[in-house]
């Protein structure tokens, strides 16, 4: 019998991988349950979360957290496809792929819809082409989504942008720092894609008063070399000028329609958000 690629750990590294340094999409994976991520990434996310803050704290504090995120994820998505009949759906920086992704999601509704994921660190486009490689309708794109020209074009191979796209940027912006435009690298996409199009997102949120929170992303920063910049709910909220947001609006990631009776522990502040393009 075959092993399923989604359920068997790779230890080995792909071509042009250093497994000995962790790396945040590796670490998330492994925070979720998944499989793709190695020692050190492992390491990494059993280290620096011990003194993770919330209402459950701790490394299962950070779990909460971020199934709190994928759960918010996968609601917009159904939405999406159920709702407002998207079929097609441009998912950027994605990291790695794991259990409740934007396909599944959609497919859960509507089979048949097509995804285009994207992501330009190596260990993420490895794992992600080898994962979805028998899919013919799934199709994962080794490219960096501050490039939305590149992106666009070679995604015209899947998607047709004559048609409305689901835009997915969920824990994406908030490692784009201001300096470097996320709003512009937000309107560019917007402008490729016609009326009728979605950008959901997602985006740590800040709090300057939250100093343990603060410390862990730092120690986070320092450990993977990668910074989080975190933004208010109006700052976040700038991504959707001129379009239509969808209620409940920008809110905390498990006030975004939860099922009905909804109960658990409270994830830390993440802001999510759903809109229209007019």
């Amino acid at each position: 019998m075959s092993e399923n690629p989604s359920t068997t750990r790779r230890e080995e590294a792909p071509v042009g991988v250093n497994a000995m340094i962790p790396n945040t999409a590796r670490i998330m994976d492994y925070l979720l349950g998944g499989t793709a991520n190695f020692a050190s990434d492992r390491a990494v996310g059993d280290n620096a979360f011990v003194n993770w803050p919330g209402e459950t704290g701790g490394i299962e504090g950070v779990r909460v957290d971020l199934h709190a995120a994928r759960d918010a994820l996968r609601r917009i998505v159904g939405h999406l496809a159920g709702e407002c009949g998207i079929r097609q759906f441009l998912d950027l920086a994605t990291g790695l792929p794991t259990m409740g992704n934007t396909h599944e999601a959609a497919r859960a509704v509507a089979p048949g819809c097509r995804v285009v994921y994207v992501d330009n660190e190596p260990s993420v486009s490895a794992h992600g082409q080898y994962l979805l490689a028998s899919d013919p309708d799934t199709v994962f794109l080794d490219a960096d989504f501050r490039d939305p020209k590149d992106i666009l074009g070679r995604a015209a191979a899947t998607l047709d942008f004559s048609r409305p796209v689901g835009l997915v940027l969920f824990g994406v912006l908030h490692f784009v720092d201001d300096a470097d435009g996320p709003e512009r690298i937000v309107a560019d996409l917007l402008d490729a894609v016609p009326r009728g199009s979605y950008l959901a997102l997602s985006h740590f949120a800040k709090d300057d008063e939250d100093t343990a929170m603060n410390a862990m992303l730092t120690e986070m920063d320092k450990q993977t070399g990668e910074s989080v910049v975190r933004r208010t709910r109006s700052e976040v909220a700038r991504f959707f000028e001129g379009m239509d947001v969808v209620p409940p609006g920008v809110v905390e990631t498990e006030l975004w329609r939860p099922p009905e009776g909804a109960s658990g522990p409270k994830p830390l502040p993440m802001w999510c958000g759903l809109a229209r393009k007019r």
